[in-house]
């Protein structure tokens, strides 16, 4: 793309274009997009957004308290294991703690530019992955909620003025881009209708993805599964972390997750603690809410990150609560300082802990079994400076299927990822059509190893020089490379 539109959709699931212009551009700066470059970037971006967390965390806590709020976030095992993955899912959090930090400092201080720069950033959600659309309606709906609770001390005209703002800053930045969506062809919009509940693409995308007899029914397994999402071990349905056994959070964490907003709510009830302490509690509830009632595939882990933040601030309401219960009830004066500190280190060694083994399993599992697109994209990647070296893949959409999820279309782009030419990849061969198959070497072909066993006769007696490599360790998704003789 010699001359790309910053502000328009991608024909790549219509993704907006600028991030992965600039995604590529800071990938040359570390020496080309490579799967190892781009691994790299993605996880710089998520320590990135840990560290502005207590930013963030210090605007609502104490300094020891926000630091407690960013260990909780950061040892998250969803957000680190997706953070490593070479995508993009993590950069909505990373805007989402920058803009809502200027924001709440705006709010705090009545500081009308750090407010338009918060609005500014949340703006710049659009331009990165689909949930950075959220940021700003979480901000309109928590001055909303200041308006109606705590308009006698804020005052009305003042929360106004700070909302107008933010809004000035958010539509100067994110105007282009929804011109752009507008005016964007069906086919580039379709992906993000399909996320939404609201659009017939979606509910139908529900009811089939979730394999349910009715509309009615893919709905309701939805809601069921977001509002659960927190409690039970309800695997990644976007299948992008699919960690078998394990939730989004830790059973601890889960657990003190409400103890948290239990005490937020009823702080706020009884008016102890400034407005903007309920901050954490309106976030969270909005966006599970968004994820269970209006955003299809729940729990989809990638799109929840940004609920994340809220869910550190809430557990460490409740470390805090717990931690001062402790003082109250150890009786030893000497101990009163000590039972606090104890209580807080235990409760963070737990929770590390716990998300290390989760991660762990994930880990562990991708050695033992590999992955289809990881294992297939480093191999394409390490050939395609093969000079004439073009890829393949035979399979279809059944019992010979390649890859795990997706379609031919979509097979393809995944090979094209990780080529140097996009002209490398030849396309998708229908399997009862390699009997025919006939083209120059070399070539690499993928295909199932149940596929390769039909045709291993007859492809080696047709070509020389055949080649074939596991892509995962068990066996079962294969590389059969033919050269020149």
């Amino acid at each position: 793309m010699a001359n790309p539109d910053m502000f328009g959709l991608s024909e790549y699931f219509g993704h907006p274009v600028a991030l992965f212009v600039v995604w590529g551009k800071l990938g040359n700066l570390f020496g080309g997009v490579t799967l190892d470059h781009m691994r790299l970037l993605h996880a710089l971006a998520g320590l990135l957004a840990i560290g502005l967390s207590y930013a963030l965390f210090r605007q609502l806590l104490s300094a020891p308290w926000a630091v407690v709020a960013s260990a909780v976030f950061g040892v998250n095992h969803a957000f680190l294991m997706i953070s490593r993955m070479a995508m993009r899912e993590n950069t909505p959090v990373l805007f989402e703690v920058a803009a809502l930090t200027l924001l709440l400092f705006g709010l705090r201080r009545r500081n009308l530019f750090a407010t338009f720069c918060g609005g500014a950033l949340a703006g710049i959600g659009y331009y990165v992955h689909f949930p950075g659309r959220m940021i700003f309606p979480v901000w309109l709906v928590f001055l909303v909620v200041l308006a109606v609770v705590y308009r006698s001390s804020l005052g009305f005209r003042g929360l106004g003025r700070l909302g107008g703002v933010a809004a000035a800053g958010f539509v100067l930045v994110a105007a282009p881009y929804v011109v752009a969506y507008l005016k964007a062809p069906a086919d580039l919009t379709h992906h993000q209708r399909e996320a939404l509940l609201l659009t017939h693409d979606g509910r139908e995308l529900q009811k089939n993805w979730v394999f349910a007899d009715s509309i009615g029914e893919g709905i309701e397994k939805n809601i069921v599964w977001g509002l659960t999402a927190f409690n039970t071990d309800r695997v990644d349905e976007a299948f992008i972390y699919p960690n078998f056994g394990h939730g989004i959070v830790d059973p601890l964490t889960g657990a003190l997750l409400w103890l948290g907003a239990l005490t937020v709510l009823l702080r706020a009830i009884f008016r102890r603690g400034p407005p903007w302490s309920i901050f954490p509690l309106v976030g969270f509830l909005l966006l599970w809410l968004v994820f269970a009632f209006l955003v299809g595939q729940a729990p989809d882990y990638p799109r929840m990150l940004v609920i994340l933040p809220f869910v550190a601030l809430l557990v460490t309401e409740a470390i805090r609560l717990l931690a001062g219960a402790a003082a109250r009830v150890v009786a030893a004066p000497r101990l009163r300082r000590v039972a606090p500190v104890a209580v807080t280190v235990a409760a963070l060694l737990a929770i590390g802990t716990w998300n290390g083994v989760i991660g762990w399993d994930f880990i562990d599992t991708g050695q033992f079994y590999g992955d289809d697109i990881g294992g297939t994209g480093r191999f394409v990647q390490s050939h395609s400076g093969i000079p004439g070296e073009r890829f393949y893949i035979s399979a279809d959409q059944g019992s010979l299927a390649y890859y795990v999820w997706g379609t031919p279309g979509i097979w393809r782009q995944r090979l094209q990822m990780f080529t140097r030419d996009d002209s490398q990849v030849g396309g998708v061969v229908e399997p009862s059509l390699l009997p025919r198959f006939n083209v120059d070497p070399p070539f690499v072909i993928f295909m199932r190893a149940k596929l390769w066993n039909r045709v291993k006769d007859d492809f080696e007696r047709r070509y020389r020089h055949v080649g074939v490599h596991e892509i995962t360790p068990d066996g079962l998704h294969l590389a059969v490379g033919v050269r020149r003789a």
